[in-house]
C-alpha cells in the first residue's frame, strides 16, 4: 500500500524543528552554568533534540492522513493561560504540590474534550499523582531542589 497520496504532518514536523532549536540553544547556554547545574538542562534539551529527531524521521516515513482536530476555542486557551499565571503566583505561598494539584485539576477540566467517565477519572488522578509525586521526589530528594515552602505543601 502506498502513501504517496497522503499529507505530511507539516505542523508537527515545524514544531519538532522549533523544539530542536530550542535544544540546542539550552545546552550552548548551559555552557555558563556550573558542571552540576547544567546537568539537568542538558539532559532535557538532549532527549528534546533526539526525541523530535525521531518524531520528523516517523512523520517523513510514514505519513498518515490529517486527522480532523476537536474544534478549538479561545476560551479555552485563555483558561489555560490564567491557569498557567495562577500557577506561577500561588506557588509560593501555597507550596509545590497542592499548587500544581490544583492547577493539573483545573487544566484537564478546561481541555478534556471526551466526556467524563469514572474510569477516565480515575486515571486521570493515578496519572496525575504519579507525575506529580515522581517530579516532586526527583527534583526535592534526587536533584535536592529547594521548593518554596507554602502554607501547605
Amino acid at each position: 500500500m502506498s502513501n504517496t497520496n497522503k499529507a505530511y504532518d507539516l505542523r508537527g514536523i515545524i514544531g519538532a524543528a522549533i523544539f530542536i532549536v530550542v535544544g540546542v540553544l539550552a545546552i550552548y547556554y548551559s555552557g555558563e552554568f556550573s558542571p552540576l547545574g547544567s546537568v539537568f538542562p542538558r539532559t532535557i534539551a538532549a532527549a528534546m533534540i533526539l526525541l523530535s529527531v525521531v518524531y520528523i524521521v516517523t512523520a517523513l516515513l510514514w505519513r498518515e492522513a490529517p486527522k480532523t482536530p476537536p474544534p478549538s476555542s479561545n476560551v479555552r486557551r485563555i483558561l489555560l493561560a490564567i491557569v498557567m499565571l495562577a500557577w506561577a503566583l500561588l506557588l509560593e505561598p501555597l507550596g509545590f504540590l497542592s499548587t500544581s494539584v490544583l492547577c493539573y485539576a483545573a487544566v484537564l477540566v478546561i481541555a478534556n474534550y471526551d466526556r467524563w467517565t469514572p474510569r477516565s477519572a480515575l486515571m486521570y488522578t493515578a496519572v496525575g499523582i504519579c507525575i506529580l509525586g515522581g517530579l516532586y521526589g526527583t527534583f526535592r530528594f534526587a536533584l535536592q531542589v529547594p521548593f518554596p515552602a507554602g502554607i501547605l505543601l
